[in-house]
């Protein structure tokens, strides 16, 4: 009896550590950090690429976010996320030739909201009520990925200094015979990816830090994807301001095609991939702890 009662007292204290953190399985954070977009615009000195190789980071935009963390184990989550950002972009910014003659120009605001599983390689510790001051933690280390849906409505400044958002101008001929143009959703889906950091403060309070690449199924976060399509038939059937967005290159060609010209049917974008965008961001999280009405009395 003595070593049932002995061996009670000592796992007690084991289950008691190994359960806390489900006392503070619901969590809220909030941030604020910076994004950017990987899309046809701007871009690296060079011709355009795919993702970090052709970033401009000269381009990076503020955004900010909340979210609702609920745990499903000590390694395991659920994240609720939604998040503001802008995102733009400027061939004026890049030195390669056919680009910077492009001279396309953008900005949006992108509003997002995901249902995100993180998967912890380094198990967070929750710290106890009455732990030593000065121990330390180790630092909580994930990975997530999700499903979710965005907004953006993308627009350019015209000359006189007026903002027009460029989905109803039609820019690629959308709606206009012999256009390999659609017409693109404002709402779509996307998948982000991305690896956080977090570290405790106070049992409630924690500090981290994500990053976030966001794979979209769309190529027109910037309004460009195809090809150039006839300018005068533009002008005829949407306005001096549409033929304008849709080619406001420095020097037009309009002989025979070549590299980097803007004659119908020569490349305006890149189809290989869709746009994609990036977070790094940094937030304040706390944990709910509840009630403590419930506590063991001796």
């Amino acid at each position: 009896m003595r070593k049932i009662i002995l061996f009670s007292l000592l796992l007690f204290p084991l289950i008691s550590i190994s359960q806390q953190w489900k006392k503070t399985r619901k969590e809220v954070l909030f941030g604020a950090g910076a994004a950017n977009l990987l899309g046809d615009l701007g871009g690296a000195d060079q011709i355009g690429t795919h993702l970090m190789k052709d970033l401009e980071f000269s381009l990076t935009r503020p955004m900010a976010a909340v979210g609702f963390r609920y745990k499903l184990s000590p390694t395991m989550a659920l994240k609720g996320f939604g998040g503001w950002a802008r995102l733009t972009g400027n061939d004026l910014l890049t030195a390669e030739p056919s680009r910077n003659n492009r001279n396309l120009s953008f900005r949006t605001n992108i509003i997002t909201a995901s249902a995100q599983f993180e998967y912890s390689i380094i198990e967070e510790k929750v710290k106890s009520r009455y732990a030593r001051r000065g121990k330390k933690f180790p630092l909580n280390v994930y990975f997530f990925g999700g499903l979710g849906v965005f907004y953006f409505n993308p627009e350019s400044q015209y000359f006189d200094g007026k903002w027009y958002k460029l989905k109803p101008l039609h820019t690629e001929g959308q709606d206009l015979a012999g256009s390999e143009a659609k017409n693109y959703s404002l709402v779509q889906l996307c998948v982000p990816l991305g690896i956080g950091f977090k570290y405790p403060i106070t049992r409630e309070w924690s500090i981290g830090l994500e990053y976030s690449i966001t794979k979209t199924f769309t190529d027109y976060i910037d309004d460009v994807s195809t090809t150039y399509y006839d300018n005068d038939a533009i002008r005829a059937s949407y306005g001096d301001v549409a033929a304008y967005f849709a080619d406001p290159s420095t020097t037009p060609t309009r002989e025979a095609p070549i590299k980097g010209g803007t004659n119908p049917g020569e490349k305006r974008g890149e189809t290989t991939f869709n746009d994609s965008f990036m977070f790094a961001w940094l937030n304040v999280s706390y944990k709910i702890t509840g009630s403590s009405k419930s506590r063991v009395k001796f």
